[in-house]
């Protein structure tokens, strides 16, 4: 009795889906007739009555997968996406078929796995059917996928979840991802970062043998396009980075044929070209610049190892300063806050443009537990004074990034600084050494001084000045700032 009520709904249930379907043709047949009439078209003569025969039949012919077992479709797509991709899926809400504007399977609610949990959350997801077999009934075959408006989380875990797009087998098929973000989290949970991908397609180009994913996407605020081409027959890899809004671009080509991988780099960045050759294995990473000189390193990965010596030339201080907001997104975003992350970097620059008489620019970075220290960098004004930072290192919270340490001036010869900045001969004196402990607001553009020193001594007037000076308001340093407080700070060491 119950197989007969089943199969009893069953029949009911797909009357009512056809009857739906039928009446909402008939509806658009409706319009049609009215705006021939409109147009002085007769609808009774046999041309007419022909074209819309063949019309309803073809409607009918391709509205058949609308008839199809839907627990038996989802089961058939399920399979196959895992087939043709490696990806594992899950329907959260039914699935219903959709003619236009091309005939496709859809769902509101589907989830892309990784071991069994759940990486994606997808609001709308379609896969359009292939014409191979569309009329088998409940044997469809997919084509193209399409992922709208997901929600990726992911970690080093599961990112391979893109890889495996480059690397599955020559396929017809295209997978496009489109309005989704892709939250990247470290190993407690927290998000370090969160992608923006505006439209991103993976196909497979039969003419040159590569799958290639192209892609508009968008991180800490910064547009950019990516490019990647996997060739697995001759096994190199090229993509390309490109971001108009800093002006940067990123060509790179590895081949991953051996088990020690080797390729080449090339990065313009402000029309500055840099072009470097490495090797890559497991244990490490390993690169030189064409210059040998300039560009030369090794990272590496366990654990996680950074070395690094650069050489350059003419930094251009307007263009980096322009660049600062997206250096605040980066250390916001915690990124380098990883404690198996190690890092040391030398980095020398010979010249500064727009930046008066600075130059010999040696910058020390080093991150040791996510720590990040600036220790030991030091600067050149002039070829007679010597600027270090001491004991300095990062300080980053969710409201504020600080730069702490101490200032080392070493006079050679302090009269052409004082003649540079027109300090008042009376407040000449022969100073050999400044020191003093300051703290830099990073994104209020805010500086505080303390513990003021000339030649290892105490000045009771430096003090109060610094105290007053930390009272303003406005504690932004810009060129005639920093000339006012220069002046203010000799005339009261003078007394």
């Amino acid at each position: 009795m119950n197989k007969d009520n089943n199969f009893s709904k069953n029949v009911k249930k797909r009357f009512v889906s056809i009857n739906n379907s039928l009446e909402s043709f008939f509806n658009k047949i409706k319009l049609l007739i009215l705006k021939l009439r409109k147009s002085k078209f007769d609808p009774n003569n046999k041309t007419f009555l022909i074209f819309g025969i063949i019309f309803i039949l073809i409607f009918i012919i391709f509205s058949i997968p609308s008839f199809y077992d839907k627990k038996i479709i989802e089961s058939k797509i399920r399979n196959q996406i895992l087939e043709k991709f490696d990806i594992e899926t899950k329907f959260n809400e039914k699935i219903h078929f959709s003619l236009l504007p091309k005939p496709h399977f859809a769902t509101k609610d589907f989830s892309i796995l990784s071991d069994g949990e759940e990486i994606a959350k997808v609001s709308k997801f379609k896969t359009y059917i292939s014409y191979d077999e569309y009329f088998a009934f409940n044997n469809i075959k997919i084509a193209n996928l399409l992922f709208d408006k997901a929600e990726f989380n992911l970690n080093k875990n599961n990112i391979n979840f893109f890889k495996k797009l480059l690397f599955t087998d020559p396929s017809k098929n295209i997978v496009e991802i489109k309005n989704s973000k892709i939250f990247y989290k470290n190993y407690t949970g927290d998000i370090l970062f969160i992608l923006k991908i505006f439209d991103s397609k993976f196909f497979y180009d039969y003419t040159k043998l590569d799958n290639i994913l192209l892609s508009n996407n968008e991180v800490f605020n910064l547009p950019f396009t990516i490019e990647i081409k996997n060739n697995y027959f001759e096994k190199k890899l090229f993509t390309n980075i490109n971001s108009k809004k800093i002006r940067l671009t990123v060509k790179n080509e590895i081949n991953y044929k051996n088990e020690i991988k080797k390729g080449n780099t090339d990065i313009n960045f402000i029309n500055k070209n840099t072009k470097f050759d490495f090797k890559i294995n497991e244990k490490s990473l390993v690169y030189n610049s064409e210059d040998k000189n300039f560009y030369r390193g090794k990272l590496d990965f366990k654990p996680f190892y950074l070395t690094k010596n650069i050489e350059y030339k003419n930094l251009n201080l307007k263009n980096f300063l322009a660049n600062k907001t997206l250096l605040i997104e980066l250390l916001k975003s915690e990124l380098l806050n990883n404690k198996n992350l190690n890092v040391d970097v030398n980095m020398n620059i010979k010249n500064i443009l727009n930046a008066d008489q600075l130059n010999n620019l040696f910058l020390k970075i080093g991150i040791v537990e996510g720590n990040i220290s600036l220790t030991d960098t030091n600067l050149m004004w002039n070829d007679n004074l010597k600027i270090t930072l001491k004991e300095s290192f990062l300080d980053i919270t969710d409201e504020n990034i600080n730069l702490l340490g101490k200032l080392i001036f070493e006079f050679d010869k302090i009269e052409k600084f004082y003649t540079a900045y027109q300090i008042k001969k009376n407040n000449r004196k022969e100073i050999k050494k400044i020191e003093i402990d300051f703290l830099y607001n990073f994104e209020e553009n805010n500086i505080n001084f303390d513990n003021p020193k000339i030649d290892n001594e105490f000045n009771l007037n430096l003090e109060k000045l610094i105290e007053n000076f930390n009272k303003r308001k406005n504690r932004s340093f810009n060129k005639i700032t920093f000339k006012n407080f220069t002046n203010e700070f000799f005339d009261a060491y003078a007394g």
